[in-house]
């Protein structure tokens, strides 16, 4: 029998091995399953080089990578200070359901970052799905759970491995195709008028994602020192990272004559005040998204006979943009978004306008 230095066999299938680092250094135990003395002697060598790797990582390093949960959160916490109040709940929601009540459940013995394994991120994707019964926002989700391994990663909190094994095999779902409602720009214009009359200050913000395809989040943080100036002519809107869900500078770059207008009158009362953004409520404050899309969905049905929200105008735009053919380089542009496939998706919509061009192409 070939022997395996470091090995012995304790009783069927368990084997006892042992190894030095260094001449006389300190001897390592352990104790392992394996089909055969040669497995077990592979076992003992990968052994080896994962405690090679443990004595080569610095104590600081090796330290963030054993932290407990409560730890890793209070640091990724850190990193959201300026985020948006309902940007910050959400990541504090989805990492405590993952790493809170999931982990509990399904994977007790996991107790730091480190430990963690592509097989914890697949049972979570169907804890989510089935257990939940949330199959439809399962897409959302992995968004999200990709931007918290994401920032535990940055922080030292997880190995470069499970990031990878992450992106290469937790795949989102494809997304939904939502459906587009079509109000024809008679009724939206109708609408406008409306708002225009009956809230002035809510005009100004729905006016300006209905131009532009901006997500309220991003509309209603804009702030007076974002407006860059040409003189007195306002030329550009310095979107910040800070209020973008990608976390990335999305400057609106170009100004048409209305839009300037438009932005000078809004700076001009909004410096009347203290609050340092560029739409205001009535009083001087800053806008509530969730009241703005409350009194849109009001007021909409009353109007068009179809409940919208503010994020309507943002895939209005993109459609509109489908349409009349846009190139999609410079719609992404104007309205800030960093994924042409989200954008593809609006512009493959057809509609009755789109539909019948197509027959008349075709008519005899």
């Amino acid at each position: 029998m070939k022997r395996y230095s470091g090995v012995k066999e304790t009783k069927a299938g368990n084997y006892q091995v042992n190894f030095r680092l260094s001449k006389g250094g300190k001897r390592y135990w352990e104790t392992v399953e394996a089909n055969s003395m040669q497995d077990a002697h592979n076992i003992r060598a990968e052994l080896i080089a994962k405690k090679i790797k443990e004595l080569e990582t610095p104590e600081e390093e090796r330290l963030r990578l054993t932290a407990d949960f409560s730890k890793v959160w209070q640091g990724i916490r850190e990193g959201l200070s300026g985020l948006p109040k309902k940007t910050y709940l959400r990541y504090q929601k989805i990492f405590w359901r993952m790493f809170g009540d999931f982990r509990a459940a399904k994977f007790t013995y996991i107790r730091n970052p480190g430990q963690l394994t592509l097989a914890f991120f697949e049972q979570y994707k169907n804890y989510y799905s089935n257990e939940l019964g949330r199959p439809k926002g399962l897409r959302g989700e992995l968004i999200w759970v990709k931007a918290i391994m994401k920032r535990m990663y940055k922080l030292g909190f997880c190995s470069e491995k499970i990031i990878k094994d992450i992106a290469e095999h937790i795949k989102k779902p494809k997304a939904n195709k939502k459906q587009y409602p079509e109000i024809t720009n008679t009724k939206i214009n109708e609408l406008l008028a409306f708002i225009k009359q009956d809230k002035p200050d809510y005009y100004r913000p729905i006016y300006f994602m209905k131009r532009t395809g901006r997500r309220v989040e991003e509309t209603t943080l804009i702030e007076r020192r974002d407006v860059v100036w040409d003189g007195i002519k306002p030329i550009k809107i310095n979107i910040r990272a800070e209020t973008t869900k990608t976390d990335e500078y999305a400057p609106l770059g170009k100004l048409d004559s209305e839009l300037e207008i438009f932005i000078n009158q809004a700076y001009k009362d909004a410096s009347k005040h203290k609050t340092p953004y560029l739409f205001l409520t009535q009083r001087g404050k800053k806008f509530n998204q969730r009241r703005i899309s409350e009194y849109l969905k009001a007021v909409s049905e009353k109007i068009t006979g179809t409940k919208i929200t503010s994020h309507y105008f943002r895939h209005r735009f993109w459609v509109e943009c489908g349409k009349n053919n846009v190139p999609i380089i410079d719609a992404m542009a104007i309205s800030g978004n960093k994924d042409p496939q989200v954008v593809i998706a609006f512009y493959s919509h057809s509609t009755n306008d789109g539909l019948a061009k197509v027959l008349e192409l075709t008519r005899i």
